[in-house]
């Protein structure tokens, strides 16, 4: 259901965006125009590998995310094209904006980035909370000061990295290149906790990466990214500021429904029945094939032994009629076998149907 939930509200979206690529729907400066003319009305951005659900890739390779929609709406309302470089750790990518490669990243801002980049408003705000083994000895109501002198896994060069550094010195933090890894390690009990936003959280859950985790507090901070630019393109700024202003709360609504779920939406399912359930069509095809696989080889080994014995008796006409007979009873007896193959084949799906969600 949820999906099908998620499949409206995409599709819904796209009819929207479609209606809106027409024409601009923002008045720019002369300044402003001449700024992007100069680059042929195309912005370069850099975005994250995996970060999800805000900036990843698909096993395919497509870059997709909440981020990614975001800014493609954005350039739609103020008339200019994205040219994508390509996705890299949230380290490298703020290692290069820094270097001035790239016009657009997805930041969070922070004192630190602030010194060299300029950010738009956020448009989206998500809670960062505390996730623990969910066999640990205590399971709620923590902050980060109750892990003073524990390890807690944070991907490297995060905003909440740099929070929990200044205001949480004596925490262990174990830096990681992505969310997925600090989970990984929690669940393999390498370090006590993990930090990161309910929106990663619940992605990875939905996909049933892991299912041992559960939230266990919060941080007392909020994961709100913005459009960061260099400095020296503050023009850009107040151009993608204005395609965001543009964006209404209907079209951020559709675009948060479908990419952001929240602790109660997301239902992790574990055990062998979670499992087939998960994978009930290739099920399905595997039994049939067993089922069909089962009938043919009893065919094909009660011929064979009919056959051996037809030549061995060659010398006797009636013994041939005999054999002949016996042949007609095989034929006979594999139509039964076909039909009983076939009324299992119905059984099992009526029973398959049943297991659907």
């Amino acid at each position: 259901m949820a999906n099908n939930r998620i499949g409206l509200f995409s599709a819904l979206f796209f009819l929207t965006a479609g209606v809106i690529m027409a024409a601009p729907s923002v008045e720019l400066t002369p300044e402003e125009e001449l700024f992007l003319g100069g680059r042929e009305n195309t912005i370069v951005v850099y975005p994250e590998a995996n970060n999800p659900p805000f900036s990843y890739q698909s096993p395919s390779g497509h870059l997709q995310g909440l981020s990614i929609d975001y800014l493609e709406l954005v350039a739609e309302k103020v008339g200019i094209k994205i040219e994508y470089l390509t996705p890299r750790s949230r380290s490298q990518v703020l290692t290069d904006m820094r270097a001035g490669k790239g016009d657009v990243a997805y930041l969070t801002p922070d004192r630190e980035r602030e010194g060299y980049l300029l950010f738009t408003e956020s448009y989206v705000t998500v809670p960062v909370v505390i996730v623990v083994r969910k066999d640990a000895p205590r399971k709620s109501g923590l902050t980060l000061g109750d892990f003073n002198g524990k390890k807690v896994a944070m991907v490297a060069d995060s905003a909440i990295e740099n929070y929990t550094e200044e205001n949480y010195p004596r925490v262990v933090r174990e830096s990681t290149t992505d969310d997925e890894v600090s989970l990984q390690q929690v669940v393999l009990g390498e370090v006590d906790a993990a930090v990161m936003d309910v929106a990663s959280l619940t992605f990875f859950l939905s996909k049933q990466v892991l299912s041992s985790v559960q939230i266990a507090g919060s941080t007392g901070l909020d994961y709100k990214p913005a459009f960061a630019i260099p400095k020296d393109r503050a023009l850009l700024q107040s151009i993608l500021e204005l395609g965001l202003f543009q964006v209404s709360a209907a079209d951020r609504e559709l675009l948060n429904e479908k990419w952001i779920r929240f602790p109660g939406e997301v239902e992790p399912e574990e055990g062998l029945f979670s499992t087939l359930k998960n994978n009930i069509g290739e099920l399905a095809v595997y039994l049939l094939i067993a089922v069909a696989l089962l009938g043919t080889i009893v065919f094909l080994g009660r011929r064979e032994r009919r056959v051996a014995h037809y030549f061995s008796r060659m010398h006797g006409i009636g013994e041939i009629k005999t054999e002949i007979g016996e042949l007609e009873s095989a034929s006979r007896t594999l139509e039964e076998e076909l039909k009983f193959v076939k009324a299992e084949e119905e059984k099992l799906k009526g029973k398959l149907d049943k297991l659907e969600p």
